[in-house]
């Protein structure tokens, strides 16, 4: 029976440039996926997944997940027919040595097939994953280890232990462009042809190193790291790199951003047209002058905002000795409605209620025995809240579910605070008919 390559030795890791292969089925079985961590959380009974099939070749160009790269995407083309079927590659995954690639339909073994990688996402995934290469082996002369990285669709990351200050960020571009521009030889060697002992704490702890092949991806005489990964033959393929953002992140480390190759110069244009848009468009002035205008804008907002506090504040002052004004004629139960979903402007009134009651002892005023108060805001798509202070407030909120279908909340005693989530047509004018029945 026919064995295939086994990973660290497939047609793929000793010539990533290959963009098409013929070879020929060893195996193919029904393929079950391992239960996932959420699968073997989940108690109740698993709903069976889409039936797919576990393909394995006599070699393979199509690379298996792995390294922190992910698998490539291609096509099986069924050679020895007629009508040449062409079957797409739905993921390709690394059982132990073993390449599978995964499609919907079983091939019988022996059968003769050609395999085409989708070349422009793997030239793509090895500019980004040499080009992280590279940049850790630049960051490794400043002692700071790359410790973890992930590679995205747009821009990846590498995970530093420390803050990167902006000059060092600066300065490690550069240099990573510059030695991109050299030209430097990417090689692959084996321990044997290294000559000295390799690191191979971080290959997976599923790999049998003593049947397997451990390639040891090198970077002229500059870098020399255990890699499963395709990789370019030379970092002037890696054609740029720019370093982005950073986040701080758990125990003080920092995610780097960056992206490489191709991708500069389309995140280039997509930002640039971003820009454009925003300059042109909203901001009517050149880009160059973007960061003024926008400084600008926030000075005239936050002061905006500070007059629209002010004004929010004299309203709810005048509001509130308004309410304060009908309890001393008399009145047991006042509402206030805002037609807002901020609740600033009932919380101000409040506030200002409140504080008119307790500066005047003697006027009579008790939102916990006497009277009561709601205050409710809202509209009808956004929702909003309400508060009622006083000794119906149980009756009145009791009263207000029935009529607000959404309204959730609670409270003890005097006092009943809750949140709309949205008013159905019609609720807020049959609120307000019930509440202006009440005083």
């Amino acid at each position: 029976m026919a064995s295939s390559a086994i990973v660290g030795a497939l047609a793929c890791q000793k010539n990533s440039f290959l963009k098409t292969f013929n070879t020929k089925v060893v195996s193919s079985y029904e393929f079950v996926p391992p239960p996932t961590s959420k699968d073997k959380q989940n108690k109740k009974q698993l709903q069976p997944k889409e039936l797919k099939y576990g393909v394995e070749f006599e070699d393979t160009i199509l690379f298996p997940e792995g390294g922190g790269q992910p698998f490539d995407k291609g096509t099986i083309t069924i050679l020895d027919g007629a009508d040449k079927e062409i079957i797409e590659v739905n993921s390709i995954l690394r059982d132990k040595l073993k390449a599978v690639h995964i499609v919907e339909k079983p091939i019988e073994v022996g059968t003769p097939v050609q395999l085409d990688v989708d070349w422009d996402r793997r030239l793509d995934i090895m500019q980004q994953h040499t080009g992280q290469h590279l940049l850790s082996a630049v960051f490794d002369t400043y002692n700071m280890e790359t410790l973890s990285w992930s590679m995205g669709d747009e821009i990846n990351y590498i995970e530093l232990p420390s803050k990167v200050e902006d000059d060092i960020v600066k300065e490690v571009q550069d240099k990573v462009n510059q030695l991109i521009f050299e030209a430097h030889p990417i090689t692959v060697v084996t321990p044997d042809a290294e000559g000295h002992e390799i690191d191979t704490s971080h290959l997976p702890d599923d790999y049998d190193q003593t049947q397997g092949i451990i390639r040891i991806v090198k970077i002229g005489d500059l870098d020399s790291n255990p890699c499963c990964g395709t990789h370019l033959s030379s970092t002037s393929q890696i054609q740029s790199l720019v370093l982005l953002n950073q986040t701080s992140i758990r125990g003080g480390h920092s995610r780097l951003y960056f992206t490489c190759g191709q991708r500069v110069s389309k995140l280039s244009s997509e930002y640039f047209d971003i820009l454009k848009t925003v300059s042109g468009l909203q901001l009517s002035c050149q880009i160059s002058d973007v960061v003024n205008k926008v400084d600008q804008l926030n000075t005239n907002y936050r002061k905006a905002n500070s007059t629209i506090s002010a004004l929010s504040k004299e309203l709810a002052n005048l509001k509130a000795a308004e309410v304060f004004k009908n309890y001393r004629e008399n009145a047991e139960i006042v509402y206030v409605y805002r037609d807002d979903t901020n609740p600033e402007y009932l919380n101000l009134v409040q506030k200002e209620l409140l504080t008119m009651i307790n500066a005047d002892k003697e006027c009579g005023v008790d939102l916990s025995n006497k009277q009561t108060l709601v205050l409710f805001n809202g509209q009808t798509a956004t929702g909003g809240m309400v508060k009622i202070l006083g000794p119906k407030a149980a009756d009145i909120s009791a009263e207000l579910k029935q009529r607000i279908t959404s309204l959730k909340g609670g409270g003890k005693g005097s006092s009943f605070q809750g949140k709309i989530t949205n008013y159905e047509k019609g609720e807020i004018d049959s609120v307000i008919r019930y509440l202006d029945s009440l005083v």
